[in-house]
């Protein structure tokens, strides 16, 4: 098990041999981290770029680190990275069908793993409890990683009127979900 708060109190002062044993303790959970954000847009290229582009901000940064959680840095860098790459690449859908929100069992069993796909089964219902605006918007915004600027050009709506959708889309999930006994 890799010491977290030395290796970082080391890699503060510059030691580039914490800085590898970072890179080698970590490399392969920052790679997943970023092909579960990239999902169907994945590539090894890419991943690999995106992980190097994530230890070198690592480095970059060091000086200036406030963290005391080295993993959940690495995670939470990781995941921003691959969203900014997925927005950067300007991903256009046409129009999205009830075929997509039948595919959200498939994507939530990827989240949640094979052994809750009861669960993924009652979010795919409460989802199709949604008006289909509200249920696209979420979607767009949550599984395909898109910004509120990019849903509104892309579905002619105006920027308000996204963030009304995913408002409302995500109180009455949460409505629906509580009901169901799934959250709390």
């Amino acid at each position: 098990m890799i010491d977290d708060k030395r290796l970082l109190r080391r890699l503060v002062s510059g030691d580039e041999e914490a800085f590898r044993e970072i890179v080698s303790g970590y490399s392969r959970y920052v790679s997943a981290v970023i092909a579960n954000q990239l999902r169907d847009f994945d590539n090894v290229t890419v991943i690999e770029e995106l992980s190097a582009d994530v230890f070198f901000e690592l480095w970059r940064n060091r000086e200036s680190l406030n963290t005391s959680h080295l993993r959940g840095w690495l995670s939470a860098v990781a995941r921003n990275k691959a969203k900014n790459y997925i927005r950067s690449q300007k991903l256009v859908f046409e129009s999205l069908d009830d075929s997509d929100f039948e595919n959200l069992i498939d994507m939530t069993d990827d989240f949640l793993g094979l052994e809750k796909e009861e669960q993924a089964k009652e979010i795919k219902a409460a989802l199709d409890r949604l008006k289909k605006s509200e249920r696209e918007v979420l979607l767009r915004y949550y599984y395909y990683n898109q910004t509120v600027t990019q849903i509104s050009e892309e579905t002619g709506t105006n920027v308000a009127t996204v963030k009304t959708r995913l408002q409302r889309g995500r109180a009455k999930l949460r409505e629906i979900l509580e009901k169901g006994g799934l959250t709390k």
